[in-house]
């Protein structure tokens, strides 16, 4: 078959990121008509097509005289990008197994963690890969994307060596595991609970009490907080996580604020804030719970009921809400203190424009006074004066309000990729905010997902 009448009967589409090539017939072809593969094979390299390609699909249009469909003949490799250089702590594995291996989690269990010794090395950094790159139907390379870098850093009381690949601890200490780096904490530990004896603690490193924190005390830590039983309306402040062998008896006055992670076995009637993951195995209960990551509650019973709920990433619980139907709001991407923020900027916002509507009128005012009358003096000038102070204290305060509803407004129209899940039911009543968006469930659902969708919070279930 000439290669003409080969171009008229077939035609060769390349996909747009050259990784696939198809043929489609465009017209038919005579009855008498051969057409071989190795027709169809120049075909494809008239359109440099070389790699790839597929003989059996080929053979398809050799054995059949009419063919609707488009039929994919030439794939590509996709690259194969590079992985991302990350931190491998020495002795995670030991702090992780004691979290994870309890079903119910004895919480208490958490709080044995590893302690290194001087010299001895915590963690080393396993290198980015540079990944392999792909090839197009073209016989052309598709670079791939190298994995990303960092630098790894010393933490408190660590060292890197000189190959900038692994970190030894200066001290012997708790270690505590950060984002690019390990910290080695010196420890300071209670034998039972605080009482008067032992007063508020301010401590530079790790902070280990074996009882209870009673209403009233405060505890403060440059490392983690460990406490073995019941925080009550207590202040509680870790520059790394905070671990609570039982849970947090808050009684509307307890703040409990940590830079990394948050664990414990039940929140009831307390404030929480976290920069990491909140992980409950029980239930959180009446709280105000934020963080920058995700909130999860689900090892045991792990239900979430009343309260302000808000993460950046996800919610995930065993059941949210209850049979009664008490409110329970979640706030996904944006916190609810972000939101009313918001809202409290638009408010503001709205009261300076009309005082400056009245201050320019009334400025406008004593301007033109001037112009006609000549300077103004005494109780004029005073009030004249008055009124531009005013007017130019409002501008100011305009400006910087403005930056900040910028700000958040930014904040709130990134709703992200943010979920909540209820793997076993979740109850009418519950109020889901995304960003800007809100949907008050009207009934129970059973195992669901709810994500933001085209302007629209979606309810799927599983």
């Amino acid at each position: 078959m000439g290669m003409v009448e080969v171009e008229e009967c077939y035609q060769v589409i390349i996909s747009k990121d050259k990784l696939q090539a198809s043929i489609k017939q465009i017209s038919k072809r005579n009855e008498e008509m051969k057409i071989t593969l190795d027709d169809l094979k120049r075909l494809l390299h008239d359109h440099n097509v070389i790699y790839g390609i597929d003989e059996s699909a080929l053979n398809i249009f050799v054995s059949t005289p009419i063919i609707s469909k488009e039929v994919v003949v030439a794939k590509g490799k996709k690259p194969e990008n590079g992985q991302d250089a990350y931190l491998k702590p020495i002795l995670h594995e030991l702090e992780e197994k004691d979290f994870d291996s309890y079903e119910n989690v004895d919480m208490r269990k958490v709080t044995e963690i590893p302690v290194v010794k001087t010299g001895e090395k915590v963690a080393e950094k396993i290198e980015a890969t540079s990944g392999e790159d792909g090839t197009d139907v073209h016989n052309e390379p598709i670079p791939a994307k190298p994995g990303r870098d960092f630098k790894l850093l010393k933490g408190k009381n660590t060292e890197v060596s000189k190959n900038e690949l692994e970190l030894y601890s200066l001290i012997s200490g708790q270690i505590s595991i950060d984002k690019n780096t390990v910290h080695v904490h010196p420890t300071y530990e209670i034998k039972g609970d605080l009482s008067m004896k032992t007063g508020n603690i301010d401590f530079v490193g790790n902070v280990i009490i074996n009882g209870n924190v009673p209403a009233g005390y405060t505890v403060k830590a440059g490392g983690d907080i460990r406490i073995k039983g019941t925080v009550e309306a207590a202040t509680i402040f870790s520059g790394g996580s905070i671990f609570i062998g039982s849970g947090v008896v808050g009684q509307n006055k307890c703040l409990l604020e940590a830079k990394n992670d948050i664990k414990a076995s039940f929140i009831n009637e307390g404030v929480v804030k976290a920069g990491g993951t909140i992980e409950v195995t029980q239930t959180i209960l009446h709280s105000t719970v934020t963080t920058e990551k995700m909130i999860i509650c689900k090892r045991g019973r792990g239900l979430i009921v009343g309260g302000a709920i808000s993460a950046v990433e996800a919610i995930i619980a065993k059941e949210i809400g209850n049979e009664m139907q008490t409110e329970t709001s979640l706030f996904i991407g944006v916190s609810k203190k972000n939101l009313d923020e918001h809202r409290q900027i638009e408010k503001e916002l709205n009261q300076i424009n009309d005082s400056l509507k009245k201050l320019s009128q009334l400025l406008r005012t004593y301007l033109l006074k001037e112009k006609n009358e000549g300077t103004l003096v005494g109780k004029e000038k005073h009030i004249k004066m008055k009124v531009l102070n005013s007017y130019q204290e409002s501008q100011e305060k305009k400006q910087s309000l403005e930056v900040k509803f910028k700000k958040l407004n930014e904040l709130t129209q990134k709703n992200g990729t943010g979920y909540v899940t209820a793997e076993r039911k979740m109850y009418s009543n519950v109020v889901l905010n995304f960003g800007k968006y809100q949907r008050r469930v009207r009934s129970n659902y059973l195992g669901t997902t709810a994500r933001l969708d085209k302007g629209e919070i979606t309810i799927t279930t599983h």
